[in-house]
């Protein structure tokens, strides 16, 4: 990933803006394509392609995607067996899918590199575990399908032990002990990188990794440098002054050379990735040049770029090699570019998962060519005439052998239907050409990637095709081309209630549904207990990837991120002095948000010392600060279990220990999210185990609730990109400039509207040492100035109102006033997102059908019958006691329940609760039975 795109200077002056939260459904937007304004248009020139065999061009080396930068793999290793096989075998399995030829892997240090942390191989220096994690794993079964494919190592983060920066000869260990753990697991790396997207590299440390790879055995991994954003000229450069140096690198590669898109918005793809430069002097070596890092976009919408990428990266900038930025989009949909890749596979529960079109726009080169291809420079170029991207492009490659070609056309800014004619020469094949296409801008998955008529040459060797704008087309004379197709379940949400004891988690690995968010939690022997446990691994605080993301403490989550009401619980035993706890409602900010330390949950910690507290992260990056707390009676000691439970009912938070309900809270912030484990620190040892979440109804619950359905606030989040004119949407006048977060604009009287329903509103914007004052108003009523100045860089939540009428709609608007705090350097105003409150509603109310209410039944097994929303879980009380609990409706929403019941007087009643959710319905009126024998 893109290592400043959560800080880059944009706007006016030397202004920076920060990335804010987008708490979005990712699944939804993802589904989203960009649209064509081009119906109608004229029909352009055509262009005519001489597909000459003696031609020139450089090697191919292939398309590849990137597992890593991180987390981005984590839920496709809980898959089951027969839908993750398929979502392999769309990704690497030649003539299915994505067909990919490389494959760029982490090495893994415990820090967070994006969507999550991944774990070492060698936690304490000289200490190594070649079984730790899942990228070897993903590498077996990517060389299983493909025995060809490459692959390519790159370092985000580091363990602690290597020091501050990878450019040491400690990082140069790290190195070689990892591509050792590769070897020992049967993988042959055909390339290694250095440091993503770090500068401070020198040659003097590229040529020491090189004598270092090569006397441990490893001379023939050849060395990528340097992972950059600038590698182009940077690398070339220190090449043409160091003959050494330019020996011991293989590869010039350099990041996003099209241009970092991460935050730009799915309507604007058609105009991204557009120009894809590499440089003079880079050109002018003869070391291969590679896009080793781009994309960073939609599964589904990024498609579109993507094909122009493609084949612009070599037209423009003569690069040899794409790698996209991730190959799977398999992380919670809540952490940080979570809907990137090439396949979306976030339900390892349901096995759903959704093949993207970028995997089609991936094949259209992939099962067309092959590394060891040759590029044909006479037929590789812009279509009609032009000498740069404006209507399309196209790339000619030849097979080693000189017999077979295939060429691939983008019609992606075309703005009307274009004529092209291929004229084959030089001793290659004339048969049949056979011809792919793919609708870029369609939901219509019957128009990615199509076999259409075969073209039959002229006496010329002239085939000739009318193309429509927005496509790609393959041409080829090769065949085994396939669209693979394979069974999907069905999309369904992680029910509650839940639990794991982790008897059969895989040790050394994460355990089931949990992602490691920054440390590494892994299943391992428990400690003074038989079994297996999770347990923190990390001894010491990694070496970040991004150095301005210091999140102080490690965590694992998941679970079901509507999960609102319930109670979620776990053993716990301290190893060292310091706090162990659970966490729970939490959520990460999603978007483009990618520090692990801006979270939001509740989390129930005790320390070795005995005290225990209520804590709340509330999204800014500061450490959870305690909403309450107390001391046990006696210290919880080290190298001793506890059972902590945390328990929510609405705005009610009640925290218990052993058993024994211990405090209570009322806080509003947090309607809802998963759950997780959590250290003070990097404090390795720490245990936890039987994890578990409970519904509010299940009698082993230790927490007297008080009656009746509480459900929490919904809080809607509206980023400033969410725009239009129904409700919940934002509309901007004037001079409003949007990325990175959020959209500013210094012009006086310009304004900002949000149409919203609901009972509360705040504002979140972004402070920093360039913005000016606001003015806040809702309704119309008096505005509020509001400074946006501050010495840092952050989002703050800086205007909010409460007590409006949730059953009316109301306006937020925010207005540049040109004016400005004298300290700061202009007048911006910006906004990043509105979160939006309304009443919560409980789940629906089911009904007794049986016995009917003032009935007369016999003693003893009774049943209970009813309906519900279909779905819920059922649970029917007798006379205050509990007779049947959780109790599923089937389909139809019917449901019953079998009780034992004694002679007297009976009053039935029954609550449903929504799995998805945890929340509670009201319950029944009552129903009256008399139990007595009968003569």
């Amino acid at each position: 990933m893109y290592a400043h795109r959560a800080r880059r200077w944009t706007g006016g002056g030397d202004r920076l803006i920060t990335v804010v939260t987008l708490l979005v459904l990712v699944i939804a937007a993802a589904a989203v394509l960009p649209t064509s304004a081009r119906a109608g248009a004229a029909d352009l020139p055509g262009t005519s392609i001489a597909v000459d065999g003696q031609d020139s061009g450089r090697t191919f080396d292939g398309i590849g995607a990137i597992s890593g930068g991180g987390g981005n793999t984590r839920l496709l290793t809980d898959y089951p067996v027969a839908q993750r096989n398929a979502i392999l075998d769309y990704l690497f399995k030649p003539g299915f899918g994505a067909n990919l030829q490389i494959l760029k892997l982490e090495t893994s240090g415990d820090g967070n590199t994006t969507s999550g942390a991944e774990q070492t191989v060698e936690e304490t220096q000289g200490v190594i575990n070649c079984k730790a994690g899942y990228e070897f794993w993903l590498a077996q079964e990517a060389v299983k399908r493909n025995p060809h494919i490459k692959l390519y190592g790159l370092t985000w983060s580091a363990p602690g032990w290597v020091g501050s920066s990878m450019y040491s000869q400690n990082g140069i260990q790290y190195i070689t002990d990892w591509l050792g753990c590769a070897r020992q697991r049967g993988l042959n790396f055909s390339y290694m990188g250095g440091w993503n997207e770090k500068g401070g590299w020198n040659a003097a440390w590229w040529k020491d990794l090189r004598a270092t790879l090569d006397q441990h055995g490893f001379s023939a991994v050849k060395l990528v440098a340097s992972d950059q954003v600038s590698s182009f000229s940077d690398v070339s450069s220190a090449m043409a002054h160091d003959a050494d140096f330019a020996k011991a690198v293989s590869v010039i590669a350099e990041h996003y050379p099209c241009g970092w898109n991460g935050p730009t918005p799915i309507s604007q793809y058609p105009n991204v990735e557009t120009h894809c430069p590499s440089s003079p002097t880079a050109k002018a070596l003869n070391t291969p040049l590679w896009a080793s890092e781009q994309g960073s976009m939609s599964y589904n919408a990024g498609g579109l770029p993507m094909a122009r990428a493609n084949n612009i990266d070599y037209v423009d900038g003569r690069m040899t090699a794409s790698i996209n930025w991730p190959v799977v989009a398999s992380a919670y949909t809540d952490v940080g570019f979570a809907d990137q890749g090439l396949v979306m596979a976030n339900e390892p529960w349901s096995g759903h998962y959704d093949v993207g079109l970028s995997t089609w726009a991936t094949a259209h080169t992939t099962q067309f060519a092959q590394p060891g291809w040759q590029y044909l420079d006479g037929a590789s170029g812009y279509l009609a005439g032009r000498t740069s991207d404006e209507v399309g492009s196209y790339v000619t490659l030849k097979s080693p052998d000189g017999h077979d070609w295939s060429s691939v056309v983008e019609t992606t800014r075309a703005t009307g239907p274009q004529t092209v004619h291929l004229t084959v020469s030089g001793s290659l094949s004339t048969g049949a050409v056979h011809v792919w296409s793919t609708n870029l801008v369609t939901g219509d998955r019957s128009q990615w990637f199509v076999h259409g008529q075969d073209l039959v040459p002229d006496a010329n060797g002239t085939v000739t095709m009318t193309l429509q704008p927005d496509h790609v087309y393959s041409f080829t004379t090769t065949t085994g081309q396939h669209k693979g197709r394979a069974a999907v379940p069905a999309s369904k949400p992680l029910p509650l209630p839940y639990s794991d004891s982790f008897t059969t988690g895989t040790p050394g690995q994460q355990a089931r549904y949990l992602a490691n968010m920054e440390g590494a939690f892994t299943v391992e022997r428990c400690a003074g207990r038989a079994g297996t446990c999770v347990q923190l691994d990390t001894p010491a605080k990694p070496l970040e990837w991004q150095s301005h993301i210091q999140t102080p403490y490690p965590y694992t989550v998941g679970g079901g991120q509507a999960w609102s009401n319930y109670q979620v619980s776990a053993d716990v035993r301290n190893a060292q002095p310091g706090s162990v706890g659970i966490l729970g409602r939490q959520s990460n900010l999603g978007g483009t948000v990618e520090d692990p330390s801006r979270v939001h949950y509740y989390s129930l910690t005790l320390s070795d010392t005995g005290t225990w507290s209520i804590n709340l992260a509330d999204g800014s990056g500061k450490a959870a600060a305690p909403l309450t707390k107390g001391t046990m009676a006696s210290a919880a000691g080290l190298n001793t279990w506890h059972n902590l439970a945390l328990t929510f009912d609405g705005s009610r938070i009640y925290a218990s220990v052993d058993g024994t309900t211990v405090g209570s809270v009322t806080d509003t912030t947090l309607s809802a999210g998963k759950i997780g484990l959590v250290a003070s620190g990097y404090l390795a040892g720490e245990q936890y185990d039987n994890l578990k979440v409970s519904t509010l109804t299940d009698l082993a619950v230790p927490v007297a609730l008080p009656p009746g359905a509480h459900s929490p606030e919904v809080v809607t989040n509206i980023g400033y990109a969410t725009t239009g004119t129904a409700v919940n949407q934002w509309q901007y006048s004037g001079n409003w400039q949007s990325g990175s977060g959020n959209t500013w604009d210094d012009t006086a009287g310009d304004h900002a509207t949000l149409t919203f329903q609901g009972d509360s509103v705040t504002l979140q914007s972004i402070k920093n040492p360039s913005n000016g004052i606001v003015n806040v108003s809702v309704d119309g009523q008096s505005p509020t100035p509001i400074d946006l100045y501050n010495t840092s860089n952050g989002l703050v939540s800086v205007f909010t109102r409460t007590g409006l009428d949730s059953t009316t709609q109301h306006t937020l608007t925010v207005t540049v006033t040109g004016t400005k705090n004298p300290a700061s350097r202009g007048t911006f105003a910006s906004v990043a997102a509105a979160l939006v409150s309304a009443p919560g509603k409980p789940a629906p109310t089911p009904a007794i059908t049986t016995p009917a209410d003032e009935s007369t039944i016999h003693p003893g097994q009774v049943t209970i019958a009813g309906t519900a929303t279909a779905g819920q879980l059922i649970t029917v009380s007798a006379s205050g006691t509990p007779a049947c609990v959780n109790h599923p409706t089937d389909q139809n929403g019917n449901w019953h329940c079998n009780t034992h019941v004694a002679s007297g007087p009976l009053v039935l009643t029954a609550v449903g609760m929504d799995p998805v959710t945890g929340l509670l319905s009201e319950p029944t009126a009552p129903v009256h039975v008399n139990v007595q024998t009968t003569g």
